[in-house]
């Protein structure tokens, strides 16, 4: 299996905790949480609170995640896949296993910067007072998210199209 995407992955953890530990003294002691429709805050939480939100959403639940998801994937020998007898095949299931490992890391990695984004507009977001959140950014990073998200998918279901007949 390729150690790029684990590289990506420990890389972008790392920028991550060092972007999460540099910014949030910045944010006030009640940092607003939740935002309306025109994008005003509608409740706050405090700045000790927030950092542990980040922390555990932007690190912790993409480490948990993607390590649930590697122990899963590298022991399962009976999983619904499109043409699985193929893939499950014994002389396939070790490529099968490191595939969707490492899709699961790409995975890991998209959680990790889609969180770092959030943060960021959660900064920009208390540059004004009172605090406004931009419903263009939310909008545009979720539709990078989700993008994203169906490209990976399709890549995903594309990697078990059904193999070539060699005759």
């Amino acid at each position: 299996m390729s150690k790029v995407p684990w590289i990506a992955f420990a890389l972008l953890l790392l920028c991550a905790v060092l972007f999460f530990s540099n910014t949030v003294s910045s944010l006030p002691a009640l940092v607003a949480s939740h935002f309306d429709g025109a994008g005003y805050p509608t409740a706050h939480m405090t700045r000790e609170f927030y950092t542990k939100f980040v922390f555990s959403m932007g690190i912790g639940f993409p480490i948990a995640m993607v390590a649930f998801l590697t122990l899963i994937y590298s022991k399962a020998n009976d999983m619904k896949l499109p043409n699985r007898d193929y893939w499950l095949a014994p002389e396939n299931i070790a490529q099968t296993r490191a595939l969707l490992v490492s899709h699961a890391v790409w995975f890991g990695c998209l959680m990790v910067a889609m969180v770092c984004y959030v943060h960021w507009l959660e900064l920009a977001a208390h540059r004004a007072m009172p605090p406004r959140l931009s419903n263009r950014w939310v909008g545009m990073g979720l539709l990078v998210f989700f993008a994203v998200t169906g490209v990976w998918i399709i890549r995903l279901l594309r990697a078990f199209r059904r193999p070539p007949i060699i005759t």
